[in-house]
């Protein structure tokens, strides 16, 4: 890859990890389709979130700054503390010099900074979340959307209600709701239920307390204990979030969890008792878990808006968090025909690939996003060992280029090869496909398939790379008649009890005296031979 894309994503705010999971579910797609496009991705973040660990596990870093939250909890000097985040952010982006910087939710900046920090950049992106009209309206809210090359809403046009003034709204695009997992990467409900240690078919209900920072988040979850915990026919899990700094409550038929990777186990459940911010509604509602909503006041985000839209849909129930009306909520709920399915009606894709192909088309031409997204499906997600080891093998059997039209080969061959140890796989994807010089895509995939077949038996995929390499470019015999008695070779020698090395020693004497390009007289004599 000559090309390089840099992209930092701003995520700080105070406490909670909304802004950092839409952008990390963005920047899992950015950096496929970059990839795919041929362009190395560095992204990188910028984050005030106490759970950036979330990052790590995908290998995206992050600088840190310490939270608002923290940083009062400490007793430290609040204008102090904003004047050294103020130059942390302007000194950071003035050395990483981005191609492209992604803001989430705070045009101005969480300590309104980055008014004279955007020149740093060269495009800049903001992801408008709908908000409460009276937090977007702001003129210092507003004065700061034209300043952006693109503007999107992670909503649908007809759901969303965003403040925009006539020169925003040219650059603006309603990508649809953004989640950090898409509904293929959710494990299925038995083996989430297991991970979770749900038992037998017991009513497992999520109590869910977003990212944990919030205030009442010990209520939330305590009362929904006291509410809930008694019933042998019901399996809690108490999600404190990866901000929660309280004790824990444990018991029988009690899961704690207060780190992250919840959102790909929510086929577990059967219900859920949750607040209605962004991340975790959305999470639910992809699951297709029925919920109990008590929405939160938040400065910025209207929680009641959003629970109010799943519950006109009979998604949900609202309920007050109290003991009397939980019991009555789960009841009402179960009763509740058609939930699940009124559940992801209202949410039935992720559109984070939508986001970031938007995103990337800032500082890439059209034309390699689109065949970016093209390539990069569901289906190769789900079948193929790793993406890198896929456009690897696409490229070899397309000569070179990376054609979609040849994605359905590509994850046919990977399924074949399966198998063999990716550092072996690329050697002698490479080195098979580079001898057959006049082969169609289907007759690569054919020499990979049958080849890869007949290494098996000898278990040495090293040795199988070796062999490879004795071999002379084809340039006369048919590729599918070279395959055949490439073939023949490897089942007549493992028949004969000769490991590959002997075939290696054959080849290389039988090549010496071979008419340059074509192996017909290899095949041919040292078949005869090991016979």
């Amino acid at each position: 890859m000559s090309r390089t894309l840099r992209v930092v994503c701003y995520a700080v705010n105070g406490s909670g990890v909304g802004h950092l999971t839409r952008l990390h579910g963005i920047a899992r797609w950015m950096r496929r389709y970059a990839v795919a496009a041929g362009v190395r991705p560095e992204i990188m973040f910028l984050t005030s979130c106490e759970a950036d660990g979330i990052l790590f596990a995908d290998a995206f870093p992050s600088f840190k700054l310490p939270s608002k939250t923290v940083i009062a909890d400490a007793g430290f000097d609040k204008l102090a503390y904003l004047a050294l985040a103020k130059q942390w952010v302007w000194h950071s982006l003035t050395i990483a010099r981005p191609d492209l910087f992604i803001v989430d939710t705070f045009p101005r900046g969480a300590y309104g900074e980055l008014l004279g920090a955007l020149d740093l950049c060269r495009r800049k992106a903001f992801i408008y979340r709908p908000t409460k009209s009276s937090f977007a309206a702001r003129p210092d809210f507003q004065a700061m959307l034209p300043l952006y090359d693109r503007i999107l809403v992670p909503d649908h046009q007809d759901r969303a209600e965003v403040i925009l003034s006539d020169a925003a709204r040219a650059r603006t695009t309603f990508v649809g709701p953004v989640t950090a997992r898409d509904p293929h990467e959710l494990l299925d409900r038995d083996t989430a239920r297991r991970d979770l240690g749900i038992e037998g078919d017991r009513l497992a209900i999520l109590v869910t307390a977003g990212g944990g920072g919030d205030p009442g988040v010990d209520d939330h979850l305590s009362l929904a204990h006291r509410a809930l915990g008694d019933d042998p026919s019901i399996h809690l899990v108490l999600a404190a979030g990866p901000l929660y700094r309280g004790r824990p409550i444990r018991g029988p038929r009690i899961t704690w969890i207060d780190s992250p990777g919840l959102a790909e186990r929510m086929r577990a459940f059967d219900l859920a008792v949750s607040a209605a911010g962004y991340n975790t509604f959305h999470e639910l509602m992809l699951a297709g878990v029925p919920t109990l909503f008590l929405p939160q006041e938040k400065i910025a985000d209207e929680q009641d808006r959003r629970a109010a839209r799943a519950i006109d849909a009979g998604a949900g129930l609202r309920v007050e968090l109290t003991v009397e009306s939980l019991r009555e909520g789960v009841a009402r709920l179960r009763a509740l025909h058609g939930a699940s399915a009124a559940a992801s009606a209202l949410m039935p894709e992720s559109h984070a690939r939508d986001a970031a192909a938007e995103l990337l088309r800032l500082v890439l031409p059209s034309h390699e996003v689109d065949a970016a997204e093209a390539i990069v499906t569901n289906d190769v997600l789900t079948a193929a060992p790793s993406l890198e080891g896929f456009l690897h093998l696409l490229r070899a059997l397309s000569g070179g280029e990376l054609d979609a039209r040849n994605g359905p080969l590509a994850l046919e061959v990977a399924e074949s090869m399966s198998a063999v140890p990716p550092q072996y796989a690329t050697r002698i994807v490479d080195l098979l496909t580079r001898k057959l010089a006049t082969a169609t895509p289907a007759e690569r995939a054919h020499a990979l398939q049958s080849v890869t077949e007949a290494f098996a038996p000898f278990a040495d995929w090293n040795g199988a790379a070796i062999l490879l390499s004795v071999l002379q470019t084809e340039r006369q015999l048919a590729p599918r008649t070279f395959v055949a008695r490439l073939c023949t070779f490897l089942t007549t020698l493992n028949a004969a009890g000769s490991d590959l090395y002997r075939g290696v020693a054959e080849l290389s004497r039988a090549s010496a005296t071979a008419e340059p390009g074509t192996n017909e007289a290899i095949l041919r004599v040292e078949t005869e031979g090991s016979s």
